[in-house]
């Protein structure tokens, strides 16, 4: 379906009222009105601009670039939360060429935008399910680029994020049941610390994925109940969509490179990322205040996590991918119901110290933070081969 110049309708006019005065209207599925968005403090004014609205958030296309964005939280609509979020090709700017409503139905919507730069064309696209609070956004660049380019999506926010929010950093007593486990989209390959997800890229078949996050890092598969809505402690974040494939130890053998490189991306563990025995991981994320989405999706973001095939480590001092201060002691507790074998702490790369456990089903022990030192990594091992990893520990 082409995207036509279309006044509001009665419906997405009193929808976008809704949405702009933060009452609690809750709409059942996905719904699009054309024209100047009412998302409260937004940016898109135009008559030819698009704002979308699900039953968790609302965002609006202004030349089919994302310019406005509100989340669902507490039964109300926030105010605008994004300046941009869009693909950025390279030096200089974009030109936009037209948009298009591709898919609409009450539970999906697909929005294609055509530019160009540079001689080369751009195809990206909007994915949304009426299921889940987030975006999955695709650009394309259609012609080979020749030398290289400095390229991806950047998510700009209206305001910065919160450093007064508790990072979790460190851990005043051990609290194992405040983790909750679950398994991530396949195609979340690591999970990262950023809103600018650029990176160089040449030559042809250059595609971009990515998933805006509005509340949840999407399809997410637990043992135990949680809820898939938005909430009070609803979060917007931007991660890389790459599919991972194969064995998880060539997996980690490439993120303990980047780590060292001082790169702060986290595990994540998959349905298709096997281990040696070809059995999936679980990602175990902090999430004191509640076992929400929201919660699991912010933890594991800032890797509050460990991804484990059997055992599970807990921090007792620094959390996973908090900092540590040097000549203090970090502290783990191991746990498996089956035994514990074996347990090792790793340092930039080299695995510096082990201990051998004789079946037991908990285990405790700490090691100095060393000085001059990026970042620290925990393994332990049950009785029967499997292990669980942290995320790094970084090292001030």
């Amino acid at each position: 379906m082409r995207f036509y110049k279309t006044g509001l309708t009665l419906l997405a006019a009193m929808v976008l009222t809704a949405c702009s005065s933060n009452t609690a209207h809750l709409p059942t599925k996905i719904e699009v009105a054309h024209g100047p968005t009412t998302i409260a403090g937004g940016n898109a004014k135009g008559a030819n601009d698009i704002t979308v609205i699900t039953p968790y958030f609302a965002f609006a296309l202004a030349q089919g670039e994302l310019v406005d964005l509100a989340m669902l939280e507490d039964g109300v609509f926030s105010k605008d939360l994004v300046k941009s979020v869009d693909f950025i090709p390279g030096e200089g700017k974009a030109t936009f060429e037209k948009t298009e409503i591709i898919k609409q139905t009450d539970n999906e919507l697909e929005i294609e935008v055509t530019r160009s730069w540079n001689g080369h064309r751009l195809l990206s696209r909007y994915e949304v399910s009426k299921d889940y609070p987030g975006i999955k956004l695709t650009t394309k660049v259609l012609d080979p680029i020749t030398g290289s380019s400095f390229a991806g999506y950047r998510l700009e926010r209206n305001q910065p994020i919160n450093k007064d929010v508790a990072s979790y950093n460190d851990m005043t007593r051990m609290v194992h049941s405040h983790w909750t486990s679950g398994q991530l989209q396949y195609d979340l390959s690591e999970l990262h610390e950023t809103d600018d997800l650029r990176r160089s890229y040449s030559g042809s078949n250059n595609e971009f994925s990515v998933w805006l996050s509005a509340g949840s890092l999407g399809s997410l598969r637990s043992d135990t109940e949680m809820y898939t809505t938005a909430s009070p402690k609803a979060e917007l974040g931007l991660f890389d969509l790459k599919s991972t494939s194969g064995t998880f130890e060539t997996y980690l053998s490439v993120m303990r490179q980047r780590w060292s490189r001082g790169e702060r991306v986290y595990l994540n563990a998959g349905p298709k990322l096997k281990n040696a025995k070809h059995n999936s991981g679980k990602i175990y994320a902090y999430t004191p205040k509640g076992r929400i989405t929201a919660d699991f999706a912010s933890a594991a973001a800032k890797g509050h996590s460990f991804v484990s095939f059997g055992p599970e480590v807990y921090p007792i001092t620094t959390n996973f991918g908090g900092e540590a201060t040097p000549y203090n002691k970090t502290e783990v507790e191991f746990r498996s119901e089956i035994g514990l074998a074996k347990a090792e702490v790793w340092l930039d790369g080299k695995q510096v110290a082990g201990w051998k456990i004789n079946g037991a089903k908990w285990f405790r022990t700490g090691v100095p933070v060393p000085p001059n030192r990026t970042w620290m990594q925990w393994v332990v091992e049950d009785q029967q081969g499997n292990k669980a990893y942290s995320n790094p520990i970084w090292i001030k």
